[in-house]
């Protein structure tokens, strides 16, 4: 068996893949992406395409809870076309796990209660991942996968 030199050692784990360095810096990265995630329900549940655009990357790419794959222009649709008036918009719970100091993974489910265009009340539950990146100091979303929850009883 051969040894590693102590330079070989200290390269090796200083460039080993792991989490974020720091449990301080992921706190604040937490924070962060809870704010955004929760400004996003927000902004569905109002139907504002600017603020939900403004957290998408340009080459966002995603899955709609009816198995669709969807790109940032298409998302936007969907909600600017949508028929349903969304009373309601929460997060359930949200777990944030930090990969590096510009990349993390959401996982999360939410709750919509509301009204459909035939004026019928809803409440309806989704499990999401939503993957974020930093780029140039600003976080976006640049995936989403997005399934509906069975009904609770």
């Amino acid at each position: 068996m051969k040894l590693l030199t102590p330079f070989l050692a200290i390269t090796l784990i200083a460039f080993a893949p792991g989490p974020c360095a720091r449990a301080e810096d992921n706190t604040a990265i937490e924070n962060k992406l809870k704010q955004m995630e929760n400004a996003w329900e927000k902004a569905w549940q109002t139907k504002d395409t600017a603020a939900l655009g403004s957290m998408l990357a340009d080459d966002y790419a995603g899955m709609s809870s009816k198995g669709e794959r969807q790109n940032k222009s298409q998302l936007l649709n969907e909600l600017k076309t949508m028929t349903d008036t969304v009373s309601s918009s929460v997060n359930d719970s949200l777990e944030v796990h930090v990969y590096s100091p510009n990349l993390a993974m959401v996982v999360g489910t939410s709750t919509e209660k509301g009204m459909d265009k035939d004026r019928k009340a809803f409440t309806r539950s989704f499990g999401w991942v939503d993957t974020w990146m930093q780029r140039n100091g600003k976080w976006e979303c640049i995936g989403e996968a997005v399934v509906a929850l069975p009904d609770k009883k």
